[in-house]
């Protein structure tokens, strides 16, 4: 008999944390080891269980589930964690872009969107939910509207380019902190004056500008 993929749900609400748990087990592929409900019992349960899947509300009580995904990440950056969100707006997207997560999915995603980020999370794979997908098109087309702005390469610091490469590849701010050896208030200062220079709101813009104009910044 096959094991499936350990998996670790947390939620706050009882009926969405069991729905979770009834359409991974109707999939077939994962094994549920522990439902938490509580924020602040989730780094146990991971610590103790050693999932190859956290999924993990955003919202959770005690402790926020983008707090617990940092601290999970700090501890092991090979972590497969989907987080779940209440919201769909640019807030959201920067906050998981921040995380180190590996994917996003609305809370009111079809459940098949949900086993596809399940499984693709629990093999090592991003995955950005349909809504959030769409929010990071749109950025995408608003970047290519303002081609002919002149480009800020010139303007952007050796420091800069060095954290938003890093931004590029998903890394937080405490991860960035600590490979270039300054600490997350220096990082955030930087990406700040990134916004600014660019003229852009968030860091999922920042980071689909740094990919359409690459070879003029890097």
């Amino acid at each position: 008999m096959s094991i499936g993929i350990k998996t670790v749900v947390a939620d706050g609400n009882e009926i969405f944390r069991y729905g979770i748990i009834s359409i991974l087990k109707e999939g077939g592929t994962f094994e549920i080891c522990s439902d938490v409900d509580n924020g602040a019992l989730v780094l146990t349960a991971y610590e103790s269980i050693k999932p190859g899947l956290c999924i993990l509300s955003m919202n959770m009580p005690e402790m926020e589930g983008l707090i617990i995904a940092k601290k999970i990440i700090e501890k092991d950056p090979e972590a497969q964690i989907l987080l779940l969100a209440n919201d769909h707006d640019h807030k959201t997207l920067n906050e998981f872009l921040d995380s180190g997560a590996l994917g996003l999915l609305h809370k009111s995603a079809h459940h098949l969107e949900l086993l596809d980020a399940a499984e693709k999370v629990s093999n090592g794979e991003r995955f950005l939910g349909k809504q959030f997908s769409r929010m990071m098109t749109k950025e995408y087309l608003k970047l290519a509207k303002h081609k002919r702005r002149p480009q800020p390469a010139k303007k952007i610091t050796k420091r800069e380019r060095e954290i938003l490469e890093l931004l590029m590849e998903g890394l937080t701010s405490s991860e960035i902190a600590e490979k270039l050896f300054i600490s997350p208030r220096t990082v955030e200062k930087h990406r700040t004056n990134l916004l600014k220079k660019t003229g852009l709101k968030n860091t999922a813009a920042l980071v689909r500008y740094a990919m359409e104009n690459e070879s003029l910044i890097f």
